[in-house]
């Protein structure tokens, strides 16, 4: 079953890859491919539910705690909720006001997704802390995905250069943990004419 969801996942990756690159100037910030995204997944149908937003839940805290400060946690983008550990009775008689600390380790997470849209030529240290969400221990991510999609002038040069580098600097995340998904796609086709290789592979 998780074999057909992460396929399933891919496909709507996929399908949001087309929109983003016929037409770059809808996407504003991330969280106008967080929308897209979701609503591919229920279009293709990831997983049944009785409730819109069930199953697939957006800014999902994650296990592990990250920054200085004890309090101090991150969130997924997007997550798709194991269904077998989310129906268990002691989840389901969980209320809205219970603890966080109490519901997060009893439900595993079939796919994680971290979304990045890069407008500007930021420093590539700034996906680091979407890499330590999706691999550090402890977490419940069975599925990880990484998605950078790039919107940049591609007429000039040293975007494309900058293009390039970005793509050996996730790859080298892709050596690290092989296991992760990660999606490296330009605004503009002609950057890169194979489609089969926004997806880096080893």
């Amino acid at each position: 079953m998780n074999k057909e969801i992460v396929k399933a996942v891919e496909e709507a990756v996929n399908l949001i890859v087309a929109d983003f690159q016929n037409n770059t100037t809808r996407f504003w910030n991330e969280r106008d491919i967080h929308w897209g995204l979701f609503y591919y997944l229920k279009k293709e149908n990831v997983v049944p539910e009785k409730y819109p937003g069930e199953l697939i839940r957006a800014e999902f805290p994650t296990l592990n705690r990250f920054g200085n400060k004890e309090t101090f946690r991150g969130h997924y983008d997007l997550v798709v909720l194991e269904e077998k550990s989310y129906r268990t009775p002691e989840v389901q008689a969980m209320k809205a006001q219970t603890e966080w600390a109490d519901f997060l380790p009893m439900v595993n997470l079939t796919v994680v997704v971290e979304i990045k849209l890069w407008l500007a030529r930021l420093q590539f240290q700034k996906i680091k802390w979407d890499v330590d969400k999706l691999t550090e221990k402890p977490h419940k991510v069975l599925n990880a995905f990484l998605l950078n999609f790039v919107q940049l002038d591609f007429d000039k040069h040293y975007n494309q250069d900058y293009y390039k580098r970005l793509r050996q600097h996730l790859m080298c995340f892709k050596k690290k943990f092989p296991d992760v998904k990660i999606l490296c796609v330009p605004s503009e086709k002609w950057v890169q004419a194979d489609s089969s290789d926004n997806w880096l592979e080893l």
